[in-house]
């Protein structure tokens, strides 16, 4: 088998761009198995870190004019209104950006933040509890509610010193108060194609 090698090992010198064509040949093959497996075993392999993930089914609306997929909130109320299907349904948005200005009164200089407005059942139907605090409340849901937020673990921890009495402190968010309602664990990860730090 040594003599194998390097007789091999001297053919593939004697020849430099057979050599260079082989070697890229297995370079990409074995980068596109990689991709590939990566992208299978993130979908279909490993569940999601939800309860009950493989009940869980996400609906979109997808609009060919402008390439975009969302659904409108008049459409999710409605279809909310009229499920025989499901046991329960709970929707997110991010807007145009999910971008969001945090000012904590009194701690540091505003920051720019990843957000999102969920459902009040959003978490719940997760199977997500936060780490401090409590949920959404089905009357926040409602027009006109007080707004609450929810934090990420990593911004409570960056913005707050990770001290529990966050928990009922007043963020402006784009100039809106919100009252702070509780904390998210450090290993939730929001399921969309970015990571949310105040819902």
């Amino acid at each position: 088998m040594l003599n194998d090698l390097r007789y091999a090992i001297r053919k593939l010198l004697k020849n430099p761009g057979f050599t260079t064509v082989a070697v890229v040949t297995l370079a990409l093959g074995i980068g596109a198995n990689s991709a590939m497996f990566s992208v299978v075993n993130a979908i279909l392999l490993r569940p999601l870190p939800f309860k009950a993930a493989d009940r869980l089914l996400w609906i979109t609306e997808f609009y060919p004019r402008s390439n975009t997929s969302f659904v409108l909130a008049p459409d999710f109320v409605g279809w909310r209104q009229q499920n025989q299907t499901f046991e329960e349904m709970a929707a997110y948005g991010t807007g145009v950006s999910p971008f969001t200005n945090l000012v904590v009164p009194g701690v540091g200089q505003p920051e720019r933040v990843h957000s999102a407005r969920v459902t009040a059942n959003f978490f719940s139907l997760l199977g997500i509890h936060p780490f401090l605090g409590r949920e959404f409340l089905p009357e926040e849901d409602r027009p006109g509610a007080r707004p609450v937020a929810l934090l990420d673990h990593d911004l409570w921890r960056r913005r707050f010193g990770a001290d529990p009495a966050a928990v009922g402190k007043t963020v402006l968010l784009d100039g809106s108060p919100f009252t702070v309602v509780g904390v998210l664990h450090a290993d939730f990860r929001f399921p969309a194609e970015f990571q949310g730090e105040v819902f």
